[in-house]
């Protein structure tokens, strides 16, 4: 006897087979990108831990030094600072405005801490430690937060401050291949998924780094123009 298939059940064949297909082609793609990142990882586990540790490092002897600078600045007023080296580059300048502690806390307090526990993450990334999600994710977002805040301080140092603070500088050096960094091992290690295209910009940490460093030095050189020629007593 022969069976005959209804159109409804020729039409359920047909949506589980479209189904099978497109989680088959998902795999494939999945796979893939999973091959692709282990092939070219360009923030590894252990230089991403390298550039957190010793950006820590460098970014907590910055807010240290920031700290007994102001601390002996109020004790002594009217001093100068050995990073005061005229009225636009100088350290006093800057951490006597309502900017160095515009959280309530002393931005060298939220230094101190944060680039202590960065460091500490670093130096366990280095060892190859397996760190859990939830502490990857708080990673991400400390070295997020601490990006956006550099922003807000070289924005106002820049255009409402007008100096330059040399160890704060330092600070803003050391957190931006701290943050691409982490962004790029957080994207590579499969935490963040984003669009390909948009993954491999956000990958190359190196190359942001340096155009990020380069936008900011042509910030500094633009609007401290006269100030620079007068440095170099050309104007």
């Amino acid at each position: 006897m022969t069976e005959h298939s209804t159109p409804e059940t020729a039409g359920a064949a047909e949506t589980a087979g479209t189904a099978e297909d497109e989680a088959s082609l998902r795999a494939e793609i999945d796979a893939e990108l999973a091959a692709e990142r282990a092939a070219r990882q360009r923030a590894p586990q252990r230089l991403t831990g390298l550039v957190l540790l010793i950006g820590g490092l460098v970014g907590w002897i910055s807010a240290l030094e920031l700290q007994v600078g102001k601390e002996f600045l109020l004790q002594n007023p009217g001093a100068s600072l050995s990073c005061d080296v005229n009225p636009f580059i100088s350290c006093g300048s800057v951490m006597m405005t309502w900017q160095s502690a515009a959280l309530g806390i002393p931005n060298m307090a939220i230094g101190l801490g944060g680039f202590a526990i960065m460091g500490a993450t670093g130096a366990l990334m280095a060892t190859g430690a397996v760190l859990p999600a939830w502490y990857r994710w708080a990673r991400l977002g400390g070295m997020s937060f601490a990006f956006g805040y550099v922003h807000f301080l070289a924005i106002s140092a820049i255009f409402a401050i007008r100096a330059l603070c040399p160890w704060c500088m330092v600070v803003w050096a050391v957190t931006a291949p701290m943050f691409f960094a982490t962004l790029a091992r957080t994207i590579e290690s499969g935490d963040l998924r984003l669009p390909s295209p948009l993954a491999s910009v956000l990958r190359r940490w190196v190359v942001l780094t340096l155009l990020w460093y380069l936008l900011v030095v042509v910030v500094i050189a633009a609007v401290f123009w006269r100030q620079w020629l007068a440095v170099l007593g050309i104007a």
